[in-house]
């Protein structure tokens, strides 16, 4: 990727600053790009940009700053006048360009909680006989990630310098709780463990065996696989896909489709979006009670038909102790 063609993506990354903050904003990037040229002649333009964070990483990054700004002002009685930006951070940005990547790795006994604090760190677990880490980053001496230790509770703040982190989780695991910006999580636990995740942008992937599940993202998209206990999914706009639902399932989006496979015919589901499809697939034997009803949408399920208001269906079953719900305002609706 050229110069231009990252900053005409950051540029529409940023829809939702004004246009002088917009340009203030690439103004100062095209700046430090030709600095960074100076200071590392080394590389070619192509490298300096390969080595910046995704425009859509850096877009969540000022998104979140200006919500949190302004939800600070507001607190103390201020007058709302939309987000601001500093752009003092920017140095930080383009550690990328300017830093070499640095390491820190380890391992722990006894471990059972794992919390994880991060900004633009993609997260990475897989079940194993004990626990490790491996972080790796582009940070300053005095700004590595701060690693901590309470009992069994093993913590890592990553700071803003955090780059991936690998983790290997015991088997004695009760639970992992990842938050993060704009940092893709992809996670498989082990049997029985708990994950929570929130992330502003970031896409979740997340194999469960056994245990209770809980994560929620502005705009990623979400995968869940394994059997889950229980589960609540939500995103503003990405699509959630929920494979191997063996309890409770509450799942909602506002733009994006929902899809759920139950694994077990007595498992609850509700399953709703905006203008997103809606797709469940019932297990076998399933007798379950089901509600499927959309305002627009065409709507196929078990069940007798109903008109719901001047537009749109709704198809009604009795049964139980299950119970599923599938809804949708523009979007189609199928429980199968």
């Amino acid at each position: 990727m050229t110069k231009k063609q990252y900053l005409d993506e950051l540029e529409s990354q940023l829809y939702f600053l004004d246009e002088a903050a917009r340009t203030d904003v690439l103004r100062e990037f095209e700046s430090h790009m030709d600095d960074t040229q100076a200071a590392r002649p080394e590389l070619d333009e192509a490298q300096i940009v390969d080595r910046l964070p995704p425009p859509a990483s850096v877009a969540a990054s000022y998104y979140s700053e200006g919500a949190e700004r302004q939800s600070k002002e507001d607190e103390r009685g201020r007058k709302k006048g939309g987000f601001r930006f500093s752009l003092g951070g920017m140095e930080r940005l383009f550690r990328f360009a300017r830093r070499d990547e640095r390491e820190l790795s380890g391992d722990d006994v006894g471990v059972e909680r794992v919390e994880c604090t991060l900004v633009a760190c993609d997260v990475s677990a897989v079940p194993g006989d004990g626990f490790s880490y491996r972080i790796s980053g582009r940070w300053d001496d005095g700004d590595e990630p701060r690693i901590t230790r309470q009992g069994g509770v093993w913590k890592l703040d990553g700071g803003n310098d955090a780059d991936s982190l690998e983790l290997t989780l015991p088997p004695g695991l009760v639970e992992l709780i990842v938050s993060t910006v704009s940092g893709d999580v992809n996670a498989s636990l082990p049997e029985g463990a708990n994950i929570a995740v929130r992330t502003a942008s970031g896409d979740v992937s997340c194999t469960v065996a056994g245990g209770a599940l809980t994560v929620g993202t502005a705009s990623g998209d979400v995968s869940v696989k394994g059997s889950t206990t229980d589960a609540e999914v939500s995103s503003a706009s990405g699509d959630l896909s929920i494979r191997g639902i063996t309890g409770r399932l509450k799942a909602g989006t506002q733009s994006g489709d929902v899809s759920v496979y139950c694994a077990d015919p007595d498992a609850d589901v509700d399953a709703s979006t905006l203008s997103g499809d809606v797709s469940v697939h019932l297990a076998e034997g399933s007798a379950a009670e089901i509600s499927a009803e959309s305002v627009s949408g065409d709507v196929s399920a078990p069940g007798a038909r109903r008109g719901a208001g001047l537009v749109g269906a709704k198809m009604l079953r009795e049964g139980g102790p299950a119970r599923v719900s599938a809804k949708s305002v523009s979007g189609d609706v199928s429980v199968r």
